[in-house]
This record gives structure tokens, sequence and C-alpha cells, in this order.
């Protein structure tokens, strides 16, 4: 990521709450920002898909994917795996969400092989930072420090924003929160002159 990245994030995060009507600390449910951005969301079971073809994506392949954003005469959706909890669905629509938001293009689809196998190129630079603002989307700097201040038990914390605790346990580590949070309770030992 390039340097001032992870600011511009929580920037971006802060100003799209703002332009929710939402507090900057506030939970920004990923249908809501969705809705902003006029980017549909849908379980593949509801694009039209034969049974078998959903059985095929769902319960045998299940576990290989979680969302992805087709684009279609200017519209953008998002195609949801319904077999993943609700934390993993916000998670996985900000992932999605944040793509767009950060310009970056649609990775490319080619078949391969006599059984036409789908195989999709992969960037772990624009992953990285698509995983980067769809955190401080969901969980912001701010928030995660205000809710420590007021200790707001980690389970209530999920229930509000929407997240799963893995997710809330690693934006407190890698916001740097669980750090600074530690300090602030160490005992100042004072020594005599």
């Amino acid at each position: 990521m390039e340097r001032g990245f992870k600011s511009r994030c929580e920037e971006m995060a802060r100003t799209l709450r703002i332009e929710l009507n939402l507090d900057p600390t506030d939970p920004m449910p990923p249908a809501l920002l969705a809705d902003y951005l006029d980017v549909l969301i849908w379980s593949v079971e509801e694009i039209g898909l034969s049974p078998e073809d959903v059985n095929q994506l769902v319960e045998i392949d299940g576990d290989s994917w979680s969302a992805v954003t087709v684009s279609s005469s200017g519209k953008d959706a998002i195609l949801l795996n319904p077999t993943h909890t609700k934390g993993r669905y916000s998670s996985d629509i900000m992932h999605e969400l944040a793509h767009l938001l950060l310009g970056h293009r649609p990775s490319t689809m080619f078949f391969a092989g006599q059984e036409n196998l789908a195989l999709r190129g992969f960037n772990p630079e624009l992953e990285e930072e698509a995983n980067w603002l769809a955190g401080a989307l969901l969980l912001p700097r701010a928030a995660l420090l205000k809710l420590h201040a007021s200790n707001h038990p980690e389970q209530q914390i999920c229930s509000e924003y929407g997240v799963s605790m893995q997710m809330l346990r690693y934006r407190k580590s890698v916001t740097g929160v669980n750090r600074q949070m530690a300090r602030r309770k160490k005992p100042t030992v004072r020594r005599k002159p």
C-alpha cells in the first residue's frame, strides 16, 4: 500500500458517514452504503440460476467464494454466498464496495481447458487495499477508541456494528488501538529524586 493509504481510508469512512447523516463513530450498515452508492445486493439464489448451478456454487464450492461484484449496463450488483454468517456478509459487502470506491477494475475471467473451467485473475495489492478500506468502513479507528474508552463488551460491539469477533479483534490490532489502550492502563511508576 502506498504511504498514507490507511489514513485516507479512515478519512473516507468518516466522510461517508457524514454524507449518510451518521456520526463519525456510528455503525454504517453495508446495505445503507450500497444503497447510497446505487449498488444492488443479491444472494446467488436470487439471480435465476438453475438449482444445479446454485447447488454447485453454495453447497459444493461454498467455502471457495464469499461475494463478487458484477456489472451490466453501468449498474453494479454484489452477489453473496448465502451460506455465510451475518458478520461475514458485512465484511463481504464492504469489501466489494471498497473495490468500487477505490476505482479498482474488476478482475478478469477466462475459461480454460475442455471442461470450460472458469478462472479469474487475482491482484493481492488490490485485495489488501479493499480489505483495509472495508475494515475502516465497518470499524473506523475513532469508533474503536470510543468504544474501548466506554468499556463496551466485544460481543455488544459485534452486534451493534454487524461484524464478526474476528473482524473486531483484527481491527483493534492493526489500527494500534490495543497497544494504545494498553499503554493508557499501565500505571506510571514515579522514581524518587
